[in-house]
């Protein structure tokens, strides 16, 4: 088998060309339709073997070498390159004749770069490659008819040539290695046309994006000026003369925002609804919650649909259900989850948030299995969203507890609640809302399960926390107050349990009005203290003060209006009215079984019997 495809020989005055055909042969791929095919030489290969190519000057001897000799004999063919400096060169002579002389006349080939073929002062073909070679291996007389590739200009060309040679040297038909290359050509244009669309679609792409960019950094640099104006303006002394800035409060501040928020950008929509948005949240987080809902329905105005006004929706019905109104929450919820599509951005989020305020909803309106269901839901929606959601996942929780709580699965709501406090105090500390919010919720949970010395040592620790990071009119305050009175109560001490639900019931009334249903709850509670003190005439008059505000903001049929008839009945049976106390009974289970008449827990006329014997709430 022979070493090399081929052996170029060539004029030194041709060297540029002679390298530029050498790499066209040594890096020519055989299309893949051809490879392993018969020929002459074996199965045709991938790539041709090496090619030599003499890159020196020869020897001024008359001698080629003995490299040059054993090269020439382990080449399949001798490639000639013709012009007029080859027909003039001995050496190229001379190697035509040592390859002759080992492979016989068929096996070179030749191409032109200039010159005629038998073209007198033009030739272009050396003697020997013109004639073929005498018996005794001298140089005859009869003419040799060499078959060449031409690549002057106007002929064959620099790809026909190299596939003319490549098809002689692997012993390929012309035609059918024209035809393949052809193809293969054809294919790689496609694949470079379909490149550079992609590239010209991709840049075009780009540059639309990096225009979009440009733009929403120019919008956002706006804002932040428009926003950084803003708030310069805000703690400005507005007027020197009338305005000291020694009593100038936080909450003084917070008003200018509000109002400059308002009015003042009315040229920048987006900038006004993100600032009233934001000073909405700081009055709710205050508890004021009139002024907060003011900037929160003025921040809906001027924001498009979006995550955004989803999330001022959402504060809304926390805002509903802390003032117990569960039509308004619902109301809040549904514009919520119409504000925005799932592909928006923070869709997820906010679709766990709408879960959670469900869930809120279902506690407001006691459907407490569905409650439970829906929180424990969103704590595992906030779970696998990306991010830190502690904060989420742990008042998820504390809410499915306090649901689980009403219906008297007091175990799983004592494991919830302790998941809920290790969550928030982990990530808060013991000092933060939050973690105040889920101690207050076991303190609850304790006074369901009797444990009385546990719940008031917890309601303390957590109204300590209030005091230190709540303003003094803050409703979840006014709710610990409540839940204090609750269990002193249970405790059997009325006078300290009356003096917290009258603070928690003055709370609520200034930051809600005197007509609300937190208010009416501090004097649900305030009755019972006075039915345990031996009160039963202030009992009954607080008991009718709350029916009239549970008529106006329930109607007659709410679970809060049967707990209200049972808590008459406890009354009138500690006065000693006892035919007034069993028609109370009697009412308070009648409606429990109207309102839920699959629910074990609502009772029959026959529970009423033994309320008779009970021991009455006065304590003498």
């Amino acid at each position: 088998m022979s070493r090399y495809a081929a052996f170029i020989s060539y004029s030194h005055s041709d060297n540029v060309a002679a390298r530029r055909l050498h790499r066209a042969l040594e890096g020519f791929r055989v299309p893949r339709a051809l490879t392993n095919t018969a020929s002459p030489f074996g199965p045709v290969p991938r790539r041709l073997p090496p090619v030599f190519r003499d890159r020196d000057e020869l020897p001024a001897s008359g001698d080629l070498g003995t490299e040059l000799r054993a090269a020439l004999a382990n080449s399949r063919f001798q490639v000639v390159l013709c012009s007029p400096a080859a027909a003039r060169s001995r050496w190229v002579n001379e190697e035509i004749l040592a390859f002759k002389r080992v492979h016989g006349e068929h096996r070179t080939l030749a191409v032109i770069l200039s010159g005629e073929p038998y073209g007198g002062d033009l030739e272009c073909f050396p003697p020997a490659l013109r004639f073929k070679l005498g018996p005794e291996g001298d140089l005859g007389t009869e003419p040799a008819e060499p078959i060449a590739a031409d690549l002057r200009p106007g002929k064959d060309g620099r790809r026909l040539a190299v596939l003319k040679l490549v098809a002689g040297i692997a012993g390929v038909p012309l035609d059918a290695l024209a035809r393949r290359d052809a193809a293969r050509r054809q294919r790689r244009l496609l694949a470079i046309a379909v490149i550079s669309l992609t590239i010209a679609v991709v840049t075009i792409g780009l540059a639309i994006y990096a225009e979009g960019q440009r733009r929403i950094a120019e919008r956002q640099r706006r804002l932040a000026d428009r926003s950084l104006e803003f708030l310069v303006g805000t703690f400005a002394v507005a007027n020197p003369a009338t305005e000291n800035p020694r009593t100038i409060t936080a909450l003084t501040i917070l008003q200018r925002a509000s109002r400059g928020a308002a009015t003042g950008l009315n040229d920048e929509p987006a900038v006004s609804a993100r600032l009233l948005g934001a000073t909405g949240e700081i009055y709710a987080n205050l508890g004021l919650a009139r002024e907060a809902q003011h900037d929160l329905r003025l921040a809906l105005r001027r924001l498009p649909r979006g995550t955004e006004r989803a999330g001022v929706w959402l504060r809304l019905a926390r805002l509903a259900y802390e003032r117990n109104d569960p039509a308004a929450m619902a109301r809040a919820i549904d514009s919520a989850r119409a504000s925005y599509g799932p592909s928006e951005p923070d869709a997820r989020h906010r679709d766990a948030e709408v879960v959670y305020e469900q869930g809120r909803a279902a506690v407001l309106a006691g459907r407490y299995e569905q409650a439970a269901k829906l929180l424990g839901e969103a704590a595992r929606q906030f779970a696998v969203l990306n991010g830190d959601n502690r904060a989420e996942i742990g008042r998820a929780l504390i809410n499915q507890a306090t649901a689980l709580i009403q219906l008297r699965r007091n175990d799983e709501a004592d494991e919830i609640y302790a998941a809920a406090v290790a969550i928030t105090a982990k990530k808060f500390g013991w000092n933060h809302l939050l973690t105040a919010n889920a101690i207050r919720n076991q303190a609850l949970s304790d006074l369901e399960a009797g444990r009385l010395g546990i719940a008031d040592r917890r309601i303390d620790q957590a109204l300590a926390i209030y005091d230190r990071v709540l303003d003094p009119d803050h409703p979840f305050k006014a709710a610990a107050l409540i839940l204090k009175g609750r269990i002193l109560i249970g405790a059997r001490e009325p006078e300290p349990a009356l003096e917290a639900l009258y603070r928690a019931r003055a709370m609520f009334a200034r930051m809600y009005g005197p007509n609300n249903s937190s208010v009416a709850d501090a004097d649900f509670y305030a009755a019972e203290a006075e039915g345990v003190a031996g009160r039963p005439d202030a009992a009954l008059a607080r008991a009718a003060r709350v029916k009239t505000i549970y008529d106006r903001q329930y109607g007659p049929d709410d679970p809060d209006q049967a707990e209200l008839l049972a808590l008459r009945s406890r009354i009138l049976l500690a006065a000693n009215r006892a035919e007034q106390a069993s028609r109370a009974c009697d009412a308070a289970v009648a409606l429990r079984m109207r309102l839920n008449p699959y629910d074990p827990g609502a009772g029959s006329r026959r529970d009423c019997a033994p309320l008779h014997a009970a021991r009455p709430l006065s304590s003498s």
